[in-house]
C-alpha cells in the first residue's frame, strides 16, 4: 500500500497551523492519519469531531485537507467570539485603579472589553514572564482567574480586600525564586540537542534530548530543586536503551549538584551529549514518527520502534495501529496487531 503524504503550514483565520496528513487509501477512512502542531491538536480536541465521515466524502487527500481547514475555521471563529463583559462602573473603575498601582509600564495587554489583562515582568536574565488575569462581573467578590508561565502553581489567598498588586508582587517573588531552575533549563537548551519541546516555554519542566542511534532521554527537572537528580525516561531500541539505563545505575552516585546538568548527564551516561552547536548534526538525531513525521502527537512521543538494527524507525502507537489496520495482510489477535515495519518489513506488533 502506497502512502500519500501532505504536510505544511495552513493559514486559518490569519493564524498559521502545521498540518500533516498521511493517506494509505483515499477510499478507506481507516487508512488516514491526521496530526499537527500543539495548537492544531487543541483545536481538533475542542471541535469534538470525528473526521472519518468527512474523509469518506472527499475525493483526494487535498480535498479532505481543504474541507478540514474549512471546518477548523468555523471552530476557531466560535472560540474567538468575545464573551460579554458588562460590569458595574465601580467594578471597572477598581480594575483600572488597581492596574495603575501595578504600573502601566508593566501592562502587556488589555482586552477591548476590559475583562482580561496581561502583566509582564522581566527577570535579571532578560526573560519576559507573563501573568494573565481574567475578571468576572462579580469582581472583586469573585476571585479573578489567574494564569502564569511559571512551572509551579501561583498560590495566593483572595478576598474582596485583596489587591492585584499583591498578586503581581507574589508573581515576581516566584519568578526570582525560580532563577536557578531556568538557568538549568537554559544549560540543557544550549549544550544538548533538544528534540522536544521545539519552542520551550518558561513553564516546561522537561527536555527530551537526543543521544544518537534513535535513542532519546526525557530529562524531567524539579522546579523547586533543579540541581537534584532529575527523572530520566529513555526512548529507543531495546539494546542501546538498556545500555544507557545500566550506565545511569552504575554512575548515579557521581551526580554533583554543584556541576551543570549537562556535565552531570555526560558523566552519568559516559558520553558527550550531542549539541546543536556542533558543526555536524549527531547521527540519527531525528526521532520523528516514520508515518506522520511529527514528534509529538496529542502529547505522545514515538515509542514503538522497529527492532531491526539497520532500521530502528520510531512510530507513534496510534500511527502504527492505523497503518496496520489498513493492511489486509496484518493479523489480529485479542487486542494486538501483528504486521511489518512500513520501511524494512521487519515483523512488528502493536496494540489495537
Amino acid at each position: 500500500t502506497k502512502l500519500h503524504r501532505v504536510q505544511g503550514f495552513s493559514k486559518i483565520l490569519d493564524e498559521d497551523f502545521f498540518v500533516h496528513l498521511s493517506v494509505g487509501d483515499v477510499h478507506n477512512p481507516d487508512t488516514y492519519c491526521l496530526s499537527g502542531d500543539w495548537d492544531l491538536q487543541q483545536l481538533i480536541i475542542s471541535s469534538g469531531k470525528n473526521f472519518d465521515e468527512l474523509f469518506s466524502k472527499c475525493k483526494s487527500a487535498s480535498h479532505f485537507l481543504m474541507e478540514f481547514c474549512n471546518l477548523m475555521e468555523i471552530v476557531l471563529q466560535s472560540k474567538k467570539k468575545i464573551r460579554t463583559f458588562d460590569p458595574a462602573p465601580e467594578v471597572f473603575s477598581r480594575i483600572m485603579a488597581e492596574l495603575e498601582q501595578c504600573g502601566w509600564e508593566n501592562l502587556e495587554h488589555l482586552s477591548t472589553s476590559g475583562d482580561e489583562i496581561h502583566l509582564k515582568h522581566t527577570d535579571e536574565k532578560k526573560r519576559k514572564h507573563l501573568l494573565k488575569i481574567r475578571f468576572s462581573e462579580a469582581f472583586p467578590v469573585e476571585e479573578p482567574t489567574i494564569e502564569s508561565d511559571l512551572p509551579v502553581p501561583l498560590e495566593f489567598y483572595w478576598n474582596s480586600d485583596q489587591t492585584l498588586k499583591a498578586v503581581y508582587e507574589k508573581f515576581k517573588e516566584e519568578v526570582e525564586k525560580l532563577q536557578d531552575f531556568w538557568a538549568v533549563m537554559d544549560d540543557l537548551d544550549a549544550n544538548s540537542w533538544v528534540l522536544d519541546p521545539t519552542s520551550p516555554r518558561h513553564c516546561d519542566c522537561y527536555r527530551r534530548v537526543a543521544l544518537g542511534n534513535n535513542v532519546s532521554v526525557a530529562v524531567v527537572v524539579q522546579p523547586r530543586a533543579p540541581r537534584m537528580f532529575p527523572r530520566l525516561e529513555f526512548c529507543g531500541p531495546h539494546k542501546p536503551v538498556s545500555s544507557h539505563e545500566e550506565s545511569v545505575e552504575e554512575n548515579k552516585s557521581r551526580w554533583n549538584c554543584n556541576d551543570s546538568i549537562t556535565a552531570n548527564l555526560a558523566s552519568l551516561l559516559g558520553m558527550e551529549l550531542p549539541s546543536r552547536l556542533g558543526a555536524e548534526p549527531p547521527e540519527d538525531v531525528d526521532c520523528a514518527c516514520g508515518i506522520c513525521y511529527s514528534y509529538l502527537l496529542e502529547g505522545h512521543i514515538p515509542d514503538r520502534l522497529c527492532q531491526n538494527s539497520r532500521c530502528t524507525k520510531p512510530f507513534h502507537q496510534s500511527c502504527l495501529a492505523e497503518w496496520m489496520r489498513s493492511l489486509p495482510s496484518v493479523r489480529q489477535n485479542f487486542n494486538m496487531f501483528f504486521g511489518e515495519c512500513p520501511y524494512c518489513s521487519e515483523p512488528m506488533s502493536c496494540k489495537m
